[in-house]
């Protein structure tokens, strides 16, 4: 499946030090080869979140159109009120 990014998702590895982009880049690996494979995210269809340490990676799969959507990398504090903004 392809990889796409939103623009709040790319604002949020910027933020990143080296470890947590190696982190960051590990998870997404292993969800390119199996989307489906974090925590379904309740409300929100095909949406799904995998946690490290200290943030949650948010994801969207579209297997209609062959495509994940990486949607956010924060703090858990903030993934949720940012999820309510994007109005999925």
């Amino acid at each position: 499946m392809e990889l796409e990014s939103t623009s709040v998702f790319d604002k949020d590895i910027k933020k990143l030090d080296r470890h947590g982009r190696k982190e960051l880049k590990g998870m997404i690996d292993k969800i390119s080869v199996q989307p489906e494979m974090g925590k379904p995210m309740e409300h929100y269809s095909n949406v799904f979140s995998k946690r490290t340490e200290h943030r949650r990676l948010i994801w969207k799969v579209k297997k209609q159109e062959g495509v994940i959507l990486l949607l956010m990398y924060k703090n858990r504090d903030e993934v949720y009120e940012e999820l309510k903004r994007l109005k999925l």
